[in-house]
């Protein structure tokens, strides 16, 4: 089935674009920049960058880097679609394992010297060695010597088996500089783990400049970039500041150094910022939710009647009104991948007598039961959603011990079923656009052990339905699967689907052209932003 310049819809989205609501910013405190100026500006962060590896990458900030220093064989479009990037067009065999992508030939890494297959087959390669990160999605699937550069200009993947979601994934398949990360490696150090996790050495947009893991990261715009930077003046340098004091965030923005704000700060920060001089709001919605993960390997919630009593226990339309503005979700996977969503599911329901009932009937019933509840420390809703879930689980005999943790503590604390928490609170997206992203990554046997997958779920049933949709390449038949997973997966409980968050940034009035891209961090992609004070 060759398919050259090959769009790959992966799945029919509903995705609403973004709205600015800006505000008017007197002239002495706009953040302007003369065309002879260079456009700097910061970003927050709600956590630390934990690796700016490609290989090890698991989270938002992580991703963040990613897009912004590298380049993949494709990329993804607004609405959703894969789409070329390093790969010009690329060709599919008819018994569908056999991927052959054929690349651009005018693509230089940042240190000048020229993208070769050779790169990028080597840096699969190093993705699928060092066995970190997204590598378990085709760790199983893809062998080293079956990944392959038969000119400079070529690259061939022959997978074992059939993967219908392996387009869904080629954007994190991206180009690293093999000369020069083999020249900085050492002999106990073969894929250059220690210099590719403090350096950028990549082709992308941006390289780096500083990065400090506890503090921040700064990057600089690449001249050179194989795209150009036609967009309008474009932001050449971008410090990503981390931090979710709300507090630091809106002094930022009072002295007209803020160019974009993180999305998990409090209501009143963002309206406060929307009022200011300068500034203005951008919200859309997204492809993921906020859930509250509960460990089923675990005391109290390795018995699935206590996790119903728990989502019974959840005041859904707080989170969505006050705490959390958002929306309903209904179910493991957002409405937006419409074809695959089972609609049937109804959203959670706040009932303390049926969460009495199910409590009831756990194996628990009649005993004092403490619930250990962990979130992000220092994220002030999440905070906020805890208090919330102690008042009300205090009514149906649960006791709960809340326990603020550091991100890079809540992602050491996931690896084991022992340590990880019974319950915790999380923001879950896609990390690419397929419902196998939100599927595999949280509840396949094969994928736990990190801060995604803290449902341990372990599900023998699960686990094939998803190995049966990522087999099947009939998107009706899929979509079948998909709906029946979800069915199966709301009656074991293993999550609280909260909301599904109405997205909310904060921005510069001068910060242009931001769009919602369904694959984490890619809308944080600062090639495609630009400069411009004069637009309302």
């Amino acid at each position: 089935m060759k398919n050259t310049i090959r769009k790959s819809r992966i799945a029919a989205l509903f995705l609403s674009a973004a709205i600015a609501v800006p505000t008017l910013m007197a002239p002495s405190l706009m953040p302007t920049a003369s065309a002879a100026d260079k456009v700097s500006i910061a970003v927050n962060t709600m956590q630390i960058f934990s690796s700016l590896d490609p290989a090890k990458v698991t989270d938002y900030t992580g991703y963040m880097a990613v897009v912004n220093m590298y380049d993949g064989l494709t990329t993804v479009s607004p609405s959703g679609e894969i789409v070329p990037h390093l790969a010009k067009s690329w060709d599919v065999s008819e018994d569908g394992l056999t991927y052959t992508f054929h690349l651009r030939d005018d693509v230089k890494f940042q240190d000048g010297t020229p993208v070769k297959a050779s790169d990028i087959a080597w840096s699969v390669q190093r993705l699928v060695g060092i066995n970190k990160g997204p590598s378990n999605l085709i760790v199983d699937l893809l062998k080293p010597e079956n990944i392959t550069a038969p000119d400079d200009q070529t690259v061939v993947f022959k997978l074992d088996r059939q993967f219908s979601p392996f387009m869904a994934v080629t954007p994190i398949m991206v180009a690293l500089n093999e000369k020069l990360i083999t020249a900085n490696a050492a002999s106990d150090d073969k894929w250059g783990e220690a210099y590719v996790g403090e350096h950028s050495a990549g082709s992308g947009p941006y390289s780096l400049v500083s990065y400090n893991r506890s503090a921040d990261l700064v990057i600089t715009r690449n001249p050179d970039y194989f795209l150009g930077w036609n967009k309008g003046k474009p932001i050449d340098q971008v410090r990503f500041v981390q931090t979710s004091d709300d507090a630091t965030v809106k002094a930022l923005a009072e002295k007209g150094e803020l160019g974009l704000t993180s999305h998990g700060l409090g209501n009143e920060t963002y309206e406060s910022i929307a009022r200011m001089p300068g500034y203005k709001l951008l919200q859309t919605r997204t492809a993921g939710g906020f859930i509250i993960k509960l460990n089923t390997q675990t005391y109290p919630t390795d018995d699935v009647h206590v996790r119903r009593a728990i989502a019974y226990a959840t005041d859904y339309k707080t989170i969505h009104e006050i705490i959390y503005p958002g929306f309903d979700m209904q179910g493991p996977l957002s409405q937006t991948f419409k074809d695959a969503h089972n609609d049937a599911i109804e959203p959670g329901v706040f009932d303390l007598e049926k969460a009495k009932e199910e409590l009831a009937k756990s194996k628990y019933a009649g005993q004092e039961i403490k619930l250990v509840n962990s979130y992000v420390a220092s994220l002030a809703f999440e905070a906020e959603v805890a208090l919330m879930l102690q008042a009300n689980l205090e009514q149906i005999g649960i006791t709960l011990d809340i326990r603020p943790e550091p991100w890079n503590r809540i992602v050491e604390l996931s690896s084991k079923p022992e340590t990880t928490p019974a319950s915790t609170q999380v923001n879950i997206s896609p990390t690419y656009p397929s419902p196998d992203a939100m599927f595999y990554n949280q509840f396949h046997s094969k994928a736990s052990g990190t801060w995604m997958s803290m449902e341990w779920l372990q599900n023998a049933e699960v686990d094939g339905l998803i190995d049966k949709a990522r087999a099947t390449t009939d998107v009706a038949e899929q979509n079948a699967i998909y709906k029946e997973l979800q069915q199966k997966i709301v009656d074991l409980q293993p999550d609280v689907w909260a909301v599904a968050p109405n997205r909310r940034l904060g921005a510069s009035k001068c910060l242009q052209g931001y769009q919602f891209i369904p694959m984490q961090s890619w809308d944080f992609n600062f090639s495609n932003f630009h400069w411009d004070c004069t637009k309302d």
